[in-house]
């Protein structure tokens, strides 16, 4: 008795301080993650990562998973914030492996909506976005997690900007009213924020300026680092009130305070509403110079998706100014901004899908080899493993067509928006180059045009894009735009057997340097340069309401491919569904257009 006396007598002392450290770790831990959530709640966001990085060196000695997720997540959302999203996007997989490891639904709520955050953000990809949004939505549900449910109502209002959307105004009022009745000034001022800009996406102005103004009134209080949103909204509701001065004041406050607390992310946004005013007072180089400027900060923070707006009004300063052929090339440069973003979003649908896919196999033959098992184990419950197993996968088969339509009707209605667009800025081109060729008819010399100085206008440009291009380079670029516009225009793909040869004929040149010039700038080998066309134009005339009866057996034929089979394949290929399936779905959507048109 007497030696494990003694024993105790050494040992408790060791075990009481083993449990008071391990205590006294996890304390600290807590209290440097409750300072991140208190700088991400100001938006300080470069603070927040600095602070994140300690926590995530605290939490990997402490071996804290719990903590290694929080800080991962608060890295993540520090870079999409601060224009690193590239940085940023590894962070979000690491955090969510994280929360999967640990099972907490709390972390995975917040990673599932700042991946949502990032596809809104950088990608431009709503589809994405708002699915990423309703699985958080249903995580900080399961978590009984309610202050991040109000924040992801936020986001999925942000993301809808439509009128006279019920449920939007209910998501903006429930967070004003949880942050007045919590005392949460972050949920106050969101609250605020998102109903001022419901308010105005309303016309409704005079609550939007009371609600943009209390929200102005609380950073007075206690400022918050991305305040820039809220001074460009307030500048929107000026602008379109006819109060130009005001808007401009608030424009320049949203750039000065981008600058301030550095928000990489923001500063596009300000700079674009400046030049937006800017073109309201007829201001057309000043706003050209402020749209330039958001261009390039778009590019800095890979937010390609703003760049298009950029370029329309650059477009839309340059009509006011009478410079038609700069004009036109924006216009241009907007298309193809336009084309390539509907192009990326429609690869990663489809390898979403794809993904989508292949969970539901697994889990459907993870079901079968537990019905399996359970089958060998238990004869007597044959017929009732059976019904079980069927109505498994008749429920997986459900689910997965009804994703698969969901993600047809997203493809085709993706597809129709694009088209609409495009079309509209081929007008707007057609238009511009008519009034050019109009102005350029000399008096007594009537019949006669001069073709606007188009090439040496697209050199002017190719040597503004890039100082440093050698002769040759500028000599493809210059051969592969016009390759291009002879495709736009007179559409020699329709011929079945349209050669290289035939092609590098028409442009002056020969097929191997064509082939070249082809695979460098764009990327691809001849074929499937002309095949791209031929989709194109298969896309635009199926998405065409006034041709709903044009055979599909024609179809083909007419665009100049060989056979029906090369054609279906490509298709399905390119935009993910066969032509009958498209044409199917753009008339389901038709329809419930014009019932929509009826009921109003």
């Amino acid at each position: 008795m007497t030696v494990v006396r003694y024993i105790l007598i050494l040992v408790l002392p060791l075990i009481v301080g083993t449990r008071a450290l391990a205590s006294s770790t996890a304390s600290g831990l807590e209290s440097l993650r409750q300072r991140c959530e208190r700088e991400r709640s100001l938006s300080s966001y470069e603070t927040l990562d600095s602070l994140a990085s300690h926590l995530n060196r605290q939490a990997l000695q402490a071996g804290d998973k719990r903590q290694q997720a929080f800080a991962t997540f608060y890295m993540a959302t520090a870079r999409v914030f601060t224009g690193q999203g590239k940085e940023a996007q590894p962070l979000i997989d690491k955090a969510w492996r994280l929360s999967r490891e640990i099972h907490n639904d709390s972390v995975g709520a917040l990673v599932m909506n700042i991946r949502g955050v990032y596809q809104a953000m950088y990608l431009s990809n709503s589809f994405l976005a708002q699915r990423y949004f309703f699985e958080s939505l249903d995580l900080a549900k399961a978590a009984h997690y309610e202050k991040m449910k109000i924040r992801i109502y936020g986001n999925l209002l942000i993301l809808s900007k439509s009128t006279d959307d019920k449920q939007m105004f209910d998501y903006a009022r429930a967070i004003y009213r949880y942050g007045r009745m919590h005392g949460d000034f972050e949920q106050t001022y969101m609250g605020a924020y998102y109903l001022a800009l419901y308010y105005k996406l309303n016309r409704r102005y005079r609550e939007a300026r009371l609600y943009v103004d209390e929200a102005l009134a609380l950073y007075r209080r206690r400022p918050y680092e991305d305040v820039a949103s809220v001074y460009v909204l307030s500048s929107e509701i000026m602008m379109e009130t006819g109060n130009l001065s005001k808007a401009r004041q608030q424009a320049a406050e949203a750039i000065e305070m981008t600058q301030r607390w550095n928000q990489r992310s923001l500063m596009p946004d300000a700079y674009l509403q400046m030049a937006y005013v800017d073109h309201k007072e007829g201001r057309y180089e000043e706003s050209n110079q402020h749209a330039m400027q958001a261009a390039r900060l778009s590019r800095v923070s890979d937010l390609s998706c703003r760049i298009g707006d950029c370029y329309q009004l650059i477009a839309s300063n340059y009509v006011r100014m009478g410079k038609k052929d700069e004009a036109i090339d924006y216009l241009m440069k907007a298309n193809h901004r336009l084309d390539t973003l509907c192009s990326v979003n429609m690869q990663r649908l489809m390898h979403e899908r794809s993904m989508l896919d292949n969970i539901q196999r697994k889990e459907a033959q993870a079901v079968a080899h537990q019905q399996k098992i359970e089958g060998q184990r238990r004869m007597l419950l044959t017929l009732g493993g059976v019904a079980c197993a069927l109505a498994a996968v008749l429920i997986v088969i459900i689910g997965v067509l009804r994703s698969r339509n969901r993600m047809i009707k997203s493809i085709v209605a993706q597809n129709v928006r694009a088209v609409g667009e495009q079309r509209f800025l081929q007008q707007q081109i057609v238009k511009l180059e008519g009034r050019i060729a109009t102005a350029s008819i000399r008096p007594g010399e009537e019949g006669t045009e001069t073709d606007p100085p188009r090439t040496s206008g697209m050199k002017e440009m190719g040597a503004r894009a890039s100082g440093t291009l050698t002769d040759d380079d500028e000599r493809m670029a210059q051969l592969y735009e016009r390759c291009c516009q002879l495709m736009e225009t007179q559409k020699p793909y329709h011929e079945p057997h349209f050669t290289r040869d035939k092609l590098a004929a028409l442009l002056g040149t020969n097929r191997t340097y064509l082939s070249t010039v082809i695979m460098m700038k764009g990327g691809v080998n001849y074929q499937q340069f002309v095949n791209s066309y031929r989709i194109s134009e298969a896309v635009a005339i199926l998405s065409d309401r006034s041709r709903l009866d044009y055979p599909l057996k024609q179809l083909w034929s007419d665009l100049g491919f060989s056979s029906s089979s090369t054609f279906y394949k490509l298709f399905q290929q390119s935009v993910g569904i066969t032509p009958s399936v498209y044409r199917r779905q753009f008339l389901k959507i038709e329809e419930e257009q014009r019932n929509l048109d009826e009921k109003e």
